[in-house]
């Protein structure tokens, strides 16, 4: 009855801007290529201040002076991606393609695509991408994401794979592809997957709690509690692990230490329905029915849809001998999926 979230990341840089690394080496040409390339490298220096508005304008203007100015184009796009302008990126990025394509042009003009929902687009695009630079570590660990979305875990798993061989420390592709492997109910691998994640980087907090989460479904309880509390002191008000840490005292029966945990996942959190019903539960262990109930009901109306909410209402109102209350809730409970509560209502309800 408790909702384990395991955290799954795209965390895309936006390292993409390229100075000229040695302009003295670089061929002017008198006129407007010579002011094209000053307003270049001006842009440049104002998008690595985060001055975005501006660098756009800088490229702007190089490209007015010099239409087929590929790197301006490029970097154009780029800006236009931390500027949210997802369809302006797309077409610099067609551009830069035509004059000369390269692997981050299509690298980038994924980004864009997945930020308009061409999913499809964008898993094309990171293909081009590899095509051009086999190792390109981030076009795999990206398309590897979108598998993962698309429930192609096998798939998504190979391209995880594929970026670590590239990257063997590459935290993100470790804890993705962990992620892939929990879905496939391989959690023995997916431990040893967010071991090495935390290994390589040992403040990402997720990590840790995917790492609790998979611990706990192998029955590790106290790796579990460890890797859960390693995440709160990471990120203190990281309501997820505490809620999760709270279910692994539920299971172990230190109800009141799992009271404690809901209490303060719901302080960070007030409209986290999963602590509340899980709360409920713990309660209903201690025999506080009344305050099971209340917890139930605050779940619900957070979450209307929340089909074990009113399958647990439905037992703790059997409890307290409110059978009508209770055949009503578990058949709610069945309209919405859970099957247990089909079973009640045969077994229970006349």
């Amino acid at each position: 009855m408790k909702k384990l979230l395991f955290v799954f990341l795209l965390a895309l840089t936006a390292s993409g801007l390229m100075a000229q690394n040695n302009p003295v080496d670089t061929l002017f040409k008198d006129g407007d290529d010579q002011a094209a390339e000053r307003y270049y490298n001006e842009g440049i220096k104002l998008f690595d201040a985060g001055q975005f508005p501006l660098a756009l304008k800088k490229f702007d203007d190089a490209i007015k002076l010099k239409p087929a100015f590929e790197k301006a184009i490029y970097n154009r796009g780029v800006v236009k991606i931390e500027l949210k302008d997802y369809n302006g990126a797309v077409a610099d990025f067609d551009k830069s393609i035509l004059i000369r394509p390269s692997a981050k042009s299509y690298f980038y003009r994924a980004k864009a695509k997945y930020e308009l929902s061409n999913k499809d687009g964008a898993l094309e695009d990171y293909t081009k991408a590899i095509e051009l630079d086999p190792n390109h570590a981030q076009a795999y660990y990206y398309r590897g994401g979108i598998q993962f979305e698309q429930g192609k875990y096998d798939l998504a798993i190979g391209d995880f794979t594929l970026a670590i061989q590239i990257k063997p420390d590459y935290a993100y592709a470790y804890n993705d592809r962990g992620s892939a492997k929990v879905k496939l109910d391989k959690f023995e691998d997916a431990r040893e997957d967010y071991k090495m994640a935390v290994r390589y980087n040992p403040s990402m907090a997720f990590a840790f709690n995917n790492l609790g989460s998979v611990k706990k479904k192998l029955k590790d309880y106290q790796g579990a509690i460890e890797d859960y509390t390693a995440a709160i002191r990471i990120k203190p008000d990281y309501y997820i692990a505490i809620n999760n840490r709270g279910t692994v005292f539920y299971e172990i029966g230190e109800y009141q230490k799992a009271i404690e945990d809901y209490n303060e996942a719901l302080k960070l959190n007030q409209d986290y329905a999963f602590a509340y019903n899980n709360r409920g539960n713990a309660k209903y262990k201690l025999k506080d029915y009344e305050g099971a109930v209340i917890d139930y009901e605050k779940a619900i109306q957070i979450n209307p849809q929340y089909g074990y909410a009113y399958l647990n209402r439905g037992i703790a109102y059997e409890m307290m001998r409110k059978q009508s209350e209770a055949c009503d809730d578990w058949k709610k409970a069945a309209s919405l999926g859970i099957s247990s509560g089909e079973n009640y209502v045969k077994l229970q309800c006349k």
